[in-house]
């Protein structure tokens, strides 16, 4: 794939990594989580409370992923505090 600007170069050529290379480990599973945010219409970030159900999706399908949120938060959160070197 071509990247442009000024000049037209190939990543792979000029060294450049995409986004999800560049983060950490416990970053990925926040990322994972505001998508499914975002797709609740929820307010970002994993900190804020959830929101309801949107309306018209399937009961079923919320329960997924307002479970899938959940783990996505809980693994974030313990990276967090390995990172920053809180015991639990």
């Amino acid at each position: 794939m071509l990247y442009g600007g000024a000049i037209f170069a190939y990543r792979h050529c000029h060294r450049l990594a995409y986004d999800s290379q560049r983060e950490r480990r416990d970053d990925r599973p926040t990322r994972r989580a505001d998508r499914i945010r975002q797709r609740l219409g929820w307010e970002p970030g994993i900190l804020n409370g959830d929101g309801g159900k949107p309306k018209g999706m399937h009961w079923r399908t919320f329960e997924r992923l307002h479970d899938k949120h959940e783990a996505y938060v809980h693994a974030s959160l313990a990276g967090m505090m390995m990172r920053f070197g809180i015991a639990a």
